[in-house]
C-alpha cells in the first residue's frame, strides 16, 4: 500500500525545489510553505501545488470564448483560427505566458492541441483553450472570464486558482485514480501564469511507479467548482499524443554514499519535458523520517554543457514505513539531444534551528549542499533503447 502522506511529503520536496529555482528578495519560504499546506486540501483525491490567478477579464477576452464556443465538432480549432483569436486582446496564449519552458516549446512547435471548449454558471465562464501530451504530463490551459452578457459578474477571490476548488478528473469515464498504484493517487498540479484569469491544469500517469499509463488518445472529464457559484462546471477535453519518437534511455546507474543508495532506472527526452526516475534506498531510516528531519534529497539536472534545466514538477510514492522511494522528477526539454546528462543530487540548507526554511543565497535563490559521491552522468548519444 502507498502511504499517501508520504506522497505528498514528497509532492512538498518538489515544491521546494521549484521555489529554489525563483529568486526572491525576502525570505517568504515560511509562509509559502504555510500556504501550501492550507491550498493542498482543496483539491480533493489528490495533492495540488502552485495557486494563485484570477481578476475579471475584458469584455474583448469574453466574446473570442463565446467564438470558441460557438465552433462545432470535436471540440478542436484549426491552427488558424486559434492563431486569430491569440491576436484578440486579452487572449494570451495560456502556454507562452506560462513560466514553463516545456509549455513554451510546445506552444512555439505546434505540440498542442486548440480548443473550443467551455462551460458557464452564475454568470462566469471557464473555458479550456489549449491541451498538450507528449506521454509524460497532460497540460490543459484554462481560462476564465464573464461573459459579454454578465459583464458585471466577478469572482469571490482574486484569482481562478484561489476559486477553483474540488477538482476531479477522469479518462473516458474511468476515475484518474484508477491508473494509480493500489493505494496511491494522481494529484493534479494547478500553476499559475502572468494573467490572473488564467492558469495550466497538469497531471502525469504513475506509470514508473507501478500505475498504468495513460493511453495515447483518450477524453479528459475535468470537474470542478469555483467559490462563489452553486453549480459544478464540467469540461470535456479530447486529449491525444503530440509528440513521436521520444528518447527513452534505461541506465540503471547507481551510487552510494553512507545510508544512500540512489539508482537512475529510467531518462525520458521528448520536445516538451525531461523525465528522470530515480529509486532511492535507505539504510537505518525511513522516507517519512528523512523528510521530517529536514535531509529531503533533490535533483539538479545538467547537459553536457553544464547548463541546469530548470525544475517543473515531480512526484513519488513509498510503502507505509518504507526505505525505498520511487520518483519522478520532470524538467524543461533539452535544446537538442547532448552527449550526456548529469545528474546532481542534493539536500537543501535550512536556517539554523529549523527543518522549514530555507536558507537563501545572494541572488535570492534557496541555498542547497551537493551530496559527495551520488553525482552521476549518464550517456545519451548512441545509447537509445
Amino acid at each position: 500500500m502507498v502511504n499517501r502522506a508520504v506522497t505528498e511529503d514528497e509532492q512538498l520536496g518538489q515544491l521546494e525545489q521549484m521555489i529554489r529555482e525563483t529568486p526572491v528578495k525576502i525570505d517568504l519560504t515560511g509562509s509559502v510553505m504555510e500556504r501550501y499546506e492550507q491550498k493542498r486540501r482543496q483539491v480533493s483525491r489528490g495533492a495540488a501545488s502552485g495557486r494563485r490567478v484570477w481578476r475579471k477579464a475584458a469584455v474583448t477576452a469574453a466574446a473570442a470564448v463565446l467564438i470558441m464556443t460557438a465552433v462545432a465538432g470535436t471540440g478542436l480549432i484549426s491552427p488558424a483560427a486559434a492563431e486569430a483569436l491569440r491576436q484578440i486582446p486579452g487572449m494570451g496564449r495560456v502556454f507562452q505566458l506560462a513560466g514553463d519552458l516545456g509549455l513554451r516549446a510546445a506552444d512555439e512547435q505546434g505540440l498542442y492541441k486548440g480548443l473550443a471548449v467551455s462551460d458557464t454558471h452564475g454568470g462566469i465562464s471557464v473555458a479550456a483553450t489549449a491541451v498538450a501530451f507528449d506521454g509524460i504530463r497532460v497540460s490543459v490551459g484554462i481560462e476564465l472570464t464573464a461573459p459579454a452578457s454578465a459583464p458585471e459578474a466577478e469572482l469571490q477571490t482574486g484569482s481562478l486558482q484561489e476559486a477553483m476548488t474540488d477538482v476531479e478528473l477522469s479518462i473516458n469515464g474511468q476515475p484518474l485514480n484508477d491508473y494509480a498504484p493500489d493505494g496511491g493517487s494522481i494529484g493534479p498540479f494547478l500553476f499559475p501564469v502572468p494573467d490572473s484569469d488564467k492558469l495550466v491544469l497538469e497531471f502525469s500517469d504513475l506509470r514508473n511507479q507501478g500505475g498504468q499509463a495513460f493511453p495515447e488518445q483518450f477524453g479528459l472529464g475535468l470537474h470542478f467548482r469555483i467559490a462563489g457559484i452553486e453549480e459544478p462546471f464540467l469540461l470535456d477535453i479530447p486529449v491525444e499524443l503530440n509528440t513521436r519518437d521520444n528518447l527513452v534511455l534505461a541506465p540503471s546507474a547507481v551510487r552510494n554514499n553512507g545510508n544512500v543508495r540512489i539508482q537512475v532506472d529510467k531518462v525520458e527526452l521528448t520536445p516538451v519535458t525531461t523525465n528522470i526516475t530515480t529509486r532511492l534506498e535507505l539504510e537505518g531510516m525511513t522516507i517519512s523520517e528523512m523528510h521530517s528531519s529536514g535531509s529531503s534529497i533533490g535533483f539538479d539536472l545538467l547537459d553536457d554543457q553544464g547548463n541546469k534545466l530548470q525544475m517543473l514538477s515531480g512526484n513519488g510514492t513509498s510503502a507505509a514505513g518504507g526505505t525505498v522511494l520511487v520518483q519522478d522528477s520532470r524538467f524543461a526539454p533539452l535544446a537538442s539531444v547532448p552527449e550526456s546528462i548529469t545528474i546532481k543530487p542534493y539536500h537543501y540548507v535550512y536556517k539554523e534551528n529549523s527543518t522549514s526554511e530555507f536558507q537563501l543565497d545572494a541572488d535570492g535563490h534557496v541555498m542547497v549542499e551537493y551530496i559527495p559521491g551520488l553525482e552521476m552522468t549518464i550517456p545519451v548519444t548512441g545509447a537509445v533503447q
